[in-house]
């Protein structure tokens, strides 16, 4: 690392106070990863071919950080599912699963910088914009700074990446909720990431790490409702959208004769997936958890 840090250093353990909107979908085995479940930079290093996709049990948050060690910021992340990678045990190279972040945006400079040092977590810049389309429900759009082909990643599109609408669920009564529970389920909700590339960010915010790095995010709320998610992308109606016309990538790896794979067109428009990840349905059952407490603790590392 170097000496002259870009930001003020915030190390870990992180306790921050938090609004979390999550739903989460089960991801088939044999199911291919989308391409746009890597940021263009992430897609093109190590991070995306160092450990193998397996599928499992997959999660998208939205999460408004009220107070954190770095001030309040707005967070958009995807765990796809588990991913297969290698430890050396005593000597001996052991296979192992674990969930993964594999993309996820963040609104302010300082967090996206320290959760890269800290804890691997792929974090590049976004614009998020929250409205209410009707008493109590929560549309939430994500524009990225890194799918506009700016290497620098100074601007945001102009076109979401993720679009999601949060309506409560009549007449379900508010309960407790803690992700501890998942213990007492058989679920390993530890996170194993890999290292990250460094990014050529304009105030360097991009940093890159050398090791890996397992931690076990912990969420709690005394007042967890049930909500409905609205996973209609209204991008991805248009099919008549010409490159010229929308010439961003709005959902992986940027480049003109870049291989898009399945549900993507040759110049970078999401076409296909229609309810944002392939297959899944419009009407997702999700979790709204207020006045939640999240914790990011000391990381395990190694090389």
């Amino acid at each position: 690392m170097n000496e002259t840090r870009a930001h003020p250093l915030a190390p870990p353990p992180w306790t921050l106070k938090a609004t979390v909107y999550m739903f989460a979908f089960h991801v088939p085995s044999k199911q291919q990863l989308p391409a746009f479940a890597y940021s263009p930079l992430e897609s093109q290093s190590a991070f995306s071919s160092s450990s193998k996709f397996c599928g499992g049990l997959a999660s998208v948050q939205v999460i408004r950080y009220t107070e954190s060690p770095v001030g309040p910021y707005d967070e958009m992340l995807l765990v796809p599912g588990n991913f297969e990678y290698e430890i050396n045990e005593g000597g001996k190279v052991a296979r192992k699963r674990n969930l993964q972040v594999s993309r996820i945006y963040v609104s302010q400079k300082l967090t996206c910088y320290n959760g890269r040092l800290n804890w691997n977590i792929p974090k590049h810049l976004a614009r998020f914009s929250f409205t209410s389309p009707s008493p109590g429900t929560t549309k939430v759009e994500v524009f990225p700074n890194d799918t506009t082909g700016d290497s620098i990643e100074s601007t945001a599109s102009m076109r979401p990446f993720f679009t999601g609408i949060y309506s409560p669920v009549s007449y379900i009564p508010r309960f407790p909720f803690s992700t501890r529970i998942a213990g007492y389920l058989g679920i390993d909700f530890h996170l194993v990431q890999p290292p990250l590339p460094e990014g050529n960010a304009k105030d360097g915010e991009l940093p890159g790490t050398t090791k890996w790095c397992k931690i076990l995010p912990l969420q709690y709320s005394s007042k967890t409702s049930m909500i409905w998610v609205d996973l209609k992308q209204t991008v991805t109606s248009a099919k008549g959208i010409s490159a010229k016309s929308q010439p961003e990538n709005i959902a992986g790896a940027t480049g003109d004769a870049v291989a898009m794979g399945p549900g993507r067109q040759a110049d970078g428009i999401y076409s296909e997936f229609e309810n944002w990840w392939p297959g899944l349905g419009r009407w997702q059952m999700g979790l709204k958890l207020e006045n939640a407490i999240v914790e990011f603790g000391e990381g395990k590392y190694w090389d």
